[in-house]
């Protein structure tokens, strides 16, 4: 059976960059093709499970607001294009807003009260 992998590019890219230091060479050159193909065989019941397509889904970083991440994100996609990674680069929006919403707690009949941040 094949089976296609999502990668989400935010999280793997600042995880790794976290977990090997931002200033360790190779540590972009990740095989996405071998990572995704020994997580299924290691952590999956699938026996037939074959990797079809791997899916590599990120945003765009403005320039504008962070001309560095920008030039860095360029050379990681160029990385993954000329290595042929990943099957397929899937552009989504980057925000660069804060997001808020109401945060529930239990009250003292522990029913939830909405409350906003400050």
């Amino acid at each position: 059976m094949k089976v296609g992998v999502y990668i989400d590019g935010y999280n793997l890219y600042y995880g790794g960059r976290g977990a090997c230091g931002r200033s360790t060479h190779g540590w972009r050159w990740l095989d996405l093709w071998g990572l995704a193909r020994d997580l299924v065989a290691e952590h999956s019941h699938w026996d037939d499970a074959e990797i079809g397509r791997v899916i590599y889904c990120t945003a765009r970083i403005s320039g504008a607001s962070n001309p560095t991440g920008q030039r860095e994100q360029d050379v990681y996609l160029r990385a993954l294009e000329h290595s042929r990674s990943a099957s397929t680069v899937s552009y989504g929006n980057y925000v660069t807003r804060v997001a808020t919403a109401p945060l529930a707690t239990a009250g003292r009949n522990g029913k939830p009260v909405i409350s906003r941040p400050q």
